[in-house]
């Protein structure tokens, strides 16, 4: 599993420990009845934590899954990459 992916799926399973990290990608707050603004706030804290990433909260919580915050996540940091030769760290 990419390292990206690994430290998400550890972002979504320090709020929902109770979740496999397959369910964890297939889940939304929609799919998975322990999902609150509450659970949305917090995983998005650590994500940014984790991450140094800054999420738009707002943004995020219409459409919030584990897909979509990697999509986000990929697209920042591919931006942050983009000066040295398009290439990504090891991550």
């Amino acid at each position: 599993m990419h390292d990206v992916e690994q430290k998400l799926t550890k972002c979504f399973s320090a709020v929902l420990p109770e979740l496999s990290p397959e369910e964890i990608r297939r889940s939304t707050p929609n799919t998975t009845g322990d999902w609150d603004s509450l659970t949305v706030v917090t995983v998005m804290a650590l994500i940014q934590e984790e991450f140094g990433v800054d999420l738009d909260v707002c943004d995020m919580a219409e459409n919030f899954s584990f897909d979509s915050v990697l999509s986000r996540l990929t697209e920042a940091r591919g931006a942050e990459f983009r000066p040295s030769l398009g290439t990504n760290s090891q991550d």
